[in-house]
């Protein structure tokens, strides 16, 4: 499969550094030996612009009509949006559907440094498969999901605790607030998330067995997590846990609302509404499958 991957990039323009990730790379609970999930890939460019102006001349069927139009007009700002990433969906190619994010190396790194967005943040935290990196990515990777386990720990609301509990936590921050999981996603994401990558979670954040909470600890360290999320909860650091952790909570929630609105009707304007329906229906097929 990863030479699949490997021949799938580099028939597009270079990049700096390639992901997979979710289920068409991991195997997580809740599918068969029979389902063929899609590839989902993150491609970290140095220009978007540029890279899809390129890739629209090598490789013309990735784009819906409605994409070749928006790609070729629209603003830069637009391109990005609040997440920084633009996806384009449903391209068959050698048996396999693929489905690839574009964004740029500078906005990447802010993104996992500071969580101003944490779409991307979020995704870093959860099982990534490396294809390519650069130095620097690895370093604020590494960063980002350091301050994902301070929070996730915190977050707990008990004195010891399973890995599990911590790991649940931790792959549902992304998804606080989103408002596909209403309606699109599997009820059971984050659970197949956890139980599928259990190992590769361990791997990555190395936590004991049984976890046991040092809340004054923890409390000092919060000063130290990323720029936008320390400034939003600052006023209420002096304040008991329950309210901190209400605050925390409250970022992601509203962060999360308001980027995954909109990366959704980005999404039609980069695949139009045929690949737009094409890929919601899958998602809620998933979502009600038994």
């Amino acid at each position: 499969m990863i030479e699949k991957i490997k021949k799938f990039i580099n028939k597009r323009p270079e990049v700096v550094a390639a992901y997979g990730y979710g289920s068409g790379i991991f195997k997580q609970s809740g599918y068969t030996n029979n389902d063929k999930p899609q590839i989902d890939l993150i491609l970290v460019v140095e220009d978007l612009k540029k890279w899809h102006k390129e890739n629209m001349k090598l490789n013309k069927k990735d784009y819906s009509m409605t994409g070749k139009v928006f790609f070729e007009n629209a603003k830069i700002s637009q391109l990005k949006g609040l997440t920084g990433i633009t996806y384009v969906s449903n391209i068959k190619e050698d048996g396999n559907i693929f489905k690839y994010g574009t964004i740029e190396e500078k906005d990447l790194i802010e993104n996992l440094e500071t969580w101003k967005s944490f779409y991307m943040a979020g995704r870093f935290q959860k099982t990534i498969y490396p294809i390519k990196e650069s130095e620097r990515l690895i370093q604020a990777i590494s960063k980002n999901r350091e301050n994902a386990l301070l929070v996730s720990t915190y977050l707990q609301d008990k004195e010891e605790v399973d890995s599990k509990d911590i790991y649940v936590t931790l792959c549902s921050l992304s998804y606080l607030g989103d408002t596909r999981m209403k309606f699109a996603e599997n009820p059971r994401k984050v659970l197949n998330i956890v139980e599928g990558s259990f190992d590769e979670l361990n791997k990555i954040y190395n936590v004991d067995d049984k976890v046991k909470i040092n809340r004054e600890k923890l409390k000092d360290d919060l000063r130290k997590l990323p720029k936008e999320l320390l400034e939003y909860i600052s006023d209420s650091l002096d304040s008991d846990d329950d309210i901190i952790r209400q605050k925390i909570i409250e970022y992601f929630t509203q962060l999360n609302k308001k980027e995954s609105a909109t990366q959704t009707i980005k999404g039609i304007y980069t695949n139009g509404i045929s690949r737009s329906i094409d890929y919601a229906s899958k998602k809620m097929a998933k979502r009600f499958k038994k």
